[in-house]
């Protein structure tokens, strides 16, 4: 028989994961509402959610094992893994870049950002990426711009709003908020579908090896979290406005429209986005690296072969 403890909800023997993401947007909401709802509990697991602005943060928490499982971008996986770490993705979330970049109403086109000030949030982070990606096809070179670090996407509309800077690299659904304020989107990257991962699954390797009953029941969670949200869009609404702080209703169906439907059922990680990442890469040894030593399918197969994500969502 299943013992609870009675203050916490937790059945004994719980297993402690600390799971940290980079981003408060829409694409995170499967991870919000399975905690929200108890979801990782079911499976065995005692999670704690830790908000840390950019997936390099998330890595270097990764690296120092404190935390364990992460959704961040690929790109920052790639680099620590590059640099000899121990990161590991092991699911997909969202392959496209989630960004739109706002600026000021005198800027009329991508082009025009040449010898401007664009907000990211931090180096080594899918906005900053998202930047020389998107801007690179436009003929823009890194050196034709200014990019500045200036914190997660609340940091960035402010900063575009306060005039700090001509443009900022913005998640949906603060876009909306940057347009309410007066500023001009200059570019959709989500319309633009640049392979990226933008947002996926990631763990330390070393942990998962030890500790793989408990990844795949993170997993478990997660999916079940997806299979909420998309069965209950009020729900998925009401969570995206508790964790990003938005009650404007046509903001928040905007976050539900662009993220929930798009996120993948069976979340592969695909090889073109690791090699999508290598490219993007600085360092001299991702010329030559194999993309599958970067991330591991297994747990996802194993969840299909199942049955158990057929019986979230059906057969398809």
């Amino acid at each position: 028989m299943l013992t609870i403890l009675a203050d916490h909800g937790l059945a004994i023997g719980a297993e402690k994961v600390h799971v940290g993401y980079s981003a408060i947007s829409a694409v995170t909401v499967p991870l919000w509402a399975a905690q929200e709802k108890g979801l990782f509990k079911k499976y065995g697991l005692d999670t704690e959610l830790i908000y840390l602005a950019g997936g390099s943060r998330v890595v270097l928490g990764m690296e120092a094992n404190s935390i364990q499982v992460g959704l961040f971008n690929a790109g920052a996986a790639v680099e620590a893994r590059l640099a000899g770490g121990n990161t590991l993705m092991t699911g997909s979330v969202y392959d496209v870049y989630y960004f739109q970049i706002f600026g000021k109403p005198t800027i009329q086109s991508p082009k025009d950002l040449k010898g401007k000030i664009i907000a990211a949030s931090r180096a080594g982070a899918a906005s900053e990426y998202g930047i020389r990606d998107a801007l690179a096809h436009y003929g823009l070179k890194e050196s034709d711009y200014k990019m500045v670090y200036v914190g997660g996407t609340d940091a960035r509309v402010q900063a575009l709003q306060q005039g700090l800077v001509d443009a900022s690299i913005i998640s949906p659904p603060n876009g909306l908020i940057a347009q309410k304020l007066g500023s001009k989107e200059i570019l959709n990257l989500m319309q633009m579908k640049l392979p990226f991962g933008y947002m996926g699954i990631g763990v330390n390797e070393s942990w998962m090896r030890q500790n793989r009953d408990a990844m795949r029941n993170f997993f478990k969670g997660y999916l079940e979290g997806l299979a909420l949200c998309r069965r209950d869009q009020e729900y998925a609404m009401r969570v995206v406005g508790k964790f990003s702080r938005i009650d404007d209703r046509e903001i928040l169906l905007e976050s539900y429209r662009t993220s929930i439907p798009h996120i993948p059922e069976k979340p592969y990680v695909k090889k073109e986005i690791i090699e999508a990442a290598l490219k993007l890469s600085k360092r001299e040894n991702a010329r030559t690296a194999d993309a599958e030593k970067f991330y591991d399918n297994g747990i996802v197969k194993e969840l299909e072969a199942s049955g158990f994500i057929a019986s979230l969502f059906g057969k398809k």
